[in-house]
């Protein structure tokens, strides 16, 4: 295909007609008139020699073709979006950017105080946070064209460039009435008691049960959930056994009926790693954005003295 003859911005209005699928909804998206949505549909049609939106009823419904576009135009735009955005340096302070980093809720929390001088020293930079689903394991490359960044635990991918974030260990969170003696849970402290199961079908680092697998325990999740922060509701005024990194249980434990024990059995941690895609590798802004999270701890330490 010669793109020579090819329209980009097309794409921008495909986005939106897809999305929407409605003309006048993505007209206003995208900023157009209704008649100019209109036109810029009219040569979809012919670009891709097919109907892409056909009458359904009152509105309008996808066809094959355009199901299949769904997949392909968002990682597209966004690998288009991110070569017209390279430049040979980058200056945070006059910057006018968005970075979206993919994340699940306790990793938000790592972030957050990352964040807190973002304004300060790149105050035209916006940062969208948004919470990982299983659109991520099911199409991992189309994800990471999507996203500037991914905060995950090791393993969870393979093939993309990362870096180390934090690193803690896990810790049990047992109703605080039915909690054992003393400030660990022992192996047989699992023994009749229920799990609640972390990013089930994730496959990811951070599935408990699996974690729990590898040292020869037994454990069956009558509770899954993909969020850390709701575990302590899950397990108060249950026999149920949750997992969650230390720092995290800390701060949930405060005003809950929970209480938090060391959980020997479980001696690796939970690493929390930053992936990127490949040909973000060189680029001025994600790099200054990669170690402006990376050197957070530091800035951190550095306030706290």
């Amino acid at each position: 295909m010669n793109l020579a003859g090819v329209d980009l911005n097309l794409l921008v209005a495909l986005r939106a007609l897809l999305q929407e699928q409605n003309v006048t909804r993505a007209a206003e998206v995208v900023g157009l008139s209704q008649p100019a949505m209109s036109n810029a549909l009219a040569r979809l049609r012919r670009q891709f020699g097919d109907d892409l939106l056909v009458r359904e009823g009152r509105g309008l419904t996808l066809t094959p073709v355009a199901r299949e576009l769904q997949h392909a135009v968002e990682p597209a735009l966004g690998m288009v979006e991110r070569v017209l955005r390279l430049q040979a340096s980058f200056d945070p302070a006059t910057a006018a950017q968005s970075f979206r980093i993919a994340a699940s809720d306790y990793g938000m929390t790592l972030l957050a105080p990352r964040l807190r001088g973002l304004q300060r020293v790149a105050p035209g930079v916006v940062v969208d946070l948004v919470q990982v689903d299983h659109g991520f394991v099911r199409d991992t490359e189309t994800v990471m064209r999507r996203t500037d960044l991914l905060l995950a635990p090791r393993a969870f991918l393979s093939g993309h460039p990362n870096e180390e974030l934090s690193s803690e260990p896990w810790v049990a969170v047992v109703d605080a009435d039915a909690a054992p003696q003393g400030d660990v849970l022992a192996e047989a402290d699992l023994a009749g008691r229920s799990l609640v199961g972390l990013f089930h079908d994730l496959g990811s680092g951070a599935h408990i049960e699996r974690l729990l697998t590898v040292r020869g325990i037994t454990a069956t999740g009558t509770v899954n959930v993909e969020s850390f922060s709701v575990v302590p509701a899950l397990v108060e005024g249950t026999d149920r056994i949750g997992f969650l990194p230390e720092g995290l249980a800390r701060r949930l434990q405060w005003g809950s009926g929970v209480r938090v024990l060391a959980a020997p059995f479980l001696p690796e941690p939970l690493v929390e790693c930053l992936y990127w895609h490949r040909s973000a590798q060189r680029d001025p802004a994600h790099s200054w954005l990669r170690r402006f999270l990376l050197d957070g701890r530091s800035r951190e330490d550095a306030s706290a003295g």
